[in-house]
């Protein structure tokens, strides 16, 4: 039997997707994961990719997808691929709190939940899980950040909690890469509230919620390869790949904190508030 693969977020034109079509090539099962599978329509015709049903944040839906799985593969799954998030920049002053309690459900809160619900059939054929996270866990981007940190802090407890049980856990720490999520045309306007008091940069800030400040980013499919073979090769715990990512590391490691954080934040625009 092919060894097996799950990965959640795999809606067409990103790293989801992309990676769906790498463990295919490489002979893998491949069961790929989205909200709505009309939006994964660049997979539906490859054999031996099966689509599923799954909304992250709910733990009924995480046990139906896991219940489908465990009936295909006979109750084991050799590598979870953690993918699903949610973007979210805005100044936190102006962050409505039930919005930003929906991010960590689904960036933080739906990865304990796959795990735990996945556990038995990962430690059945002694797998591996890929969480993917960002270089805006470690840089602190004036109208990024906050929301990611949290979830980069976790994803470092979980490399150390799961070997004992023989599960590898590998955190991919993505920089710039293409994707449809952050194209410009496929991102909303900033919506600030009347008295922000960060009105009069509130265009500042819609550039970078729309990734026009930085916009070097590595081609999708090259990131993916990237990522799935490094996964596949042994590599870890941390695996760092897409535009940028191995600077963020040398920056953050030999360069001071407030020196590091401006050069980033040069666009930000604070110093005009």
């Amino acid at each position: 039997m092919s060894k097996t693969v799950l990965i959640t977020g795999c809606s067409d034109g990103g790293l989801g997707a992309a990676m769906a079509k790498v463990y295919h090539a490489k002979g893998f099962s491949v069961f790929a994961t989205v909200r709505n599978n009309t939006k994964a329509k660049s997979l539906i015709e490859i054999n031996g990719i099966e689509i599923l049903d799954l909304e992250v944040t709910s733990i009924e839906s995480i046990r139906k997808c896991a219940a489908i799985v465990a009936k295909h593969t006979g109750g084991k799954l050799d590598i979870l691929v953690n993918n699903a998030g949610v973007n979210a920049i805005a100044p936190l002053l102006d962050a409505a709190i039930e919005d930003a309690k929906k991010v960590y459900d689904a960036n933080l809160w739906s990865i304990l939940e796959m795990a735990q619900v996945f556990s038995h059939m990962l430690i059945a054929a002694k797998g591996t899980i890929c969480n993917i996270s960002s270089v805006s866990g470690e840089m602190v981007f004036a109208w990024a950040a906050a929301l990611e940190v949290r979830r980069s802090e976790f994803l470092r407890h979980c490399a150390w909690k799961w070997p004992p049980l023989g599960v590898r856990v590998v955190t991919v720490i993505l920089g710039g890469v293409e994707t449809s999520g952050n194209n410009p045309t496929n991102i909303a306007d900033l919506e600030l509230p009347s008295d922000s008091h960060y009105q009069k940069i509130a265009s500042v800030i819609d550039r970078h919620k729309k990734t026009q400040v930085h916009t070097n980013k590595q081609n999708i499919d090259i990131a993916a390869k990237n990522v799935v073979e490094d996964v596949l090769g042994g590599h870890g715990p941390f695996i760092r790949r897409g535009q940028a990512s191995t600077l963020s590391w040398i920056c953050n490691t030999f360069l001071p904190y407030g020196l590091f954080t401006n050069m980033i934040n040069k666009d930000s625009a604070l110093d005009q508030v």
